[in-house]
């Protein structure tokens, strides 16, 4: 990803057959950082979304799906394992791949900011290259239990590159377009209301939209508000509201903080000091818009109460904020080298060498110690499986276990009896976590 000036044709806002051509080494990129990953078998959480699939993705349960105030913010993802399950079957390897498609498909879409004058592709281009490699949201990417991530980033990229062409003097269809892809991302994940922040933001860019990025905040405040008030009209069935998942007395302040050092952390960083030590010569418009886009991607993942920092699934959102970020102190930087080719492919090749060891050597034990819990619950209990067991893995959910049995072997919920083991009864212990 070399700066602008050492591209030919059309300037930085212009998608010329050179820059154009390092699109599908970008969808490369992105497949080949998470390819070692798609032989994983099933982890928990995985076969409730299948079950939810069934129960909702079918347009016998769409008026049910709409009911649930939890699941119907989750509509898209249910929909998608719906229709992969109806072609490919119960394949995790089909529900991997789709999830590693969107992520490609995403980093094509931020490639595409750059058709925003106040971005251009030098930029757009080298953070499609970084959110592509980007370890901070692996979680996302691998474990298709949270494949809603990419769909409210599928989505919220719709949204702003719709809004681009409307501002940028397209037709009204295109604001029309921008307000459905909207309405999808809320239908994906709570964290679609990042939109309320991130579009009034992008029309602030064009001075001459300036009532335009007014308009865009008052219809984001209105419609974040009616998107919560009907979750919390329905609180008393709401899942979230009820379990512990969230509170509003979190420490909402200090996650931010430490959830933004840790998706900042370390190239995110470098970058920032970048951008301090060129500060007076950087745009700060885009800078703006792409700071705006990642603190408000953590916000909606901030009152959660069983982590003290936001989990690296729900850094995706976020993470396109600070792709932009690091490439525009990217290109600032690249833009004061006397061989900017070289140093570019250099700072390219560090990234993706630091990237890749680390999901590769550090990520891929844990997943894979994840994956065997429920596997080698299900091998265990096929062993015997007239035998009734006890669940004696303390990080196995039983009620995920028996979701695997029933879609594994076909057994039934008596399977598994509570501790201590009745006569006859087995007992499963799994291996302990990587470097333990």
């Amino acid at each position: 990803m070399s700066n602008g000036d050492c591209l030919p044709g059309g300037g930085p806002n212009s998608l010329d057959k050179r820059r154009a051509l390092l699109l599908p080494l970008l969808a490369a990129v992105a497949i080949l950082t998470y390819a070692p990953f798609l032989g994983l078998p099933p982890m928990q959480d995985d076969y409730l979304q299948m079950n939810l699939a069934e129960r909702y993705g079918t347009p016998a349960g769409w008026a049910d799906l709409l009911r649930d105030p939890l699941y119907r913010c989750r509509a898209t993802s249910i929909l998608l394992t719906a229709a992969t399950a109806h072609w490919f079957g119960w394949s995790i390897l089909a529900f991997n791949i789709s999830s590693l498609i969107l992520h490609a498909v995403n980093v094509l879409l931020i490639a595409a900011l750059g058709s925003c004058r106040w971005i251009g592709y030098p930029v757009s281009l080298t953070a499609a290259f970084v959110f592509a490699a980007r370890e901070r949201h692996h979680e996302a990417v691998v474990w298709y239990a949270s494949v809603h991530e990419p769909l409210v980033v599928l989505f919220s990229l719709l949204a702003v590159l719709s809004l681009i062409r409307w501002l940028e003097g397209g037709s009204r269809l295109w604001l029309a377009a921008s307000a459905l892809a909207w309405i999808a991302a809320l239908a994906s994940k709570e964290s679609g209301v990042v939109l309320a922040a991130v579009l009034p933001a992008l029309a602030w860019l064009y001075p001459e939209r300036r009532k335009a990025a007014a308009l865009l905040l008052a219809a984001g405040a209105a419609s974040t508000a009616v998107y919560f008030l009907l979750a919390f009209g329905q609180r008393s069935e709401h899942q979230h509201f009820n379990d512990g998942t969230f509170s509003f007395r979190a420490h909402v302040l200090q996650t931010i903080l430490a959830s933004a050092a840790r998706g900042a952390w370390i190239w995110g960083g470098l970058s920032l000091a970048v951008i301090a030590v060129y500060r007076a010569r950087i745009n700060r418009m885009p800078l703006v818009f792409a700071a705006v886009w990642f603190l408000a991607g953590l916000v909606p993942y901030s009152f959660l109460t069983y982590m003290p920092r936001i989990p690296s699934r729900h850094h995706y959102v976020a993470s396109a904020g600070m792709a932009l970020i690091t490439a525009i102190a990217f290109q600032e930087f690249i833009a004061r080298r006397r061989h900017a080719t070289l140093t570019a492919s250099i700072l390219a090749c560090a990234f993706l060498a630091h990237n890749w060891a680390y999901l590769w050597i550090s990520k891929k034990p844990q997943f894979e110690w994840r994956a065997s819990l429920i596997e080698g619950f299900v091998k265990f209990v096929a062993e015997q499986p007239g035998q009734q067991v006890v669940n004696g893995c303390n990080d196995l959910n039983s009620g995920e276990a028996l979701r695997a049995l029933h879609y594994r072997l076909g057994l039934d919920s008596e399977t598994i009896v509570p501790a201590p083991a009745g006569a006859g009864a087995r007992v499963y212990h799994c291996a302990p976590p990587p470097g333990s």
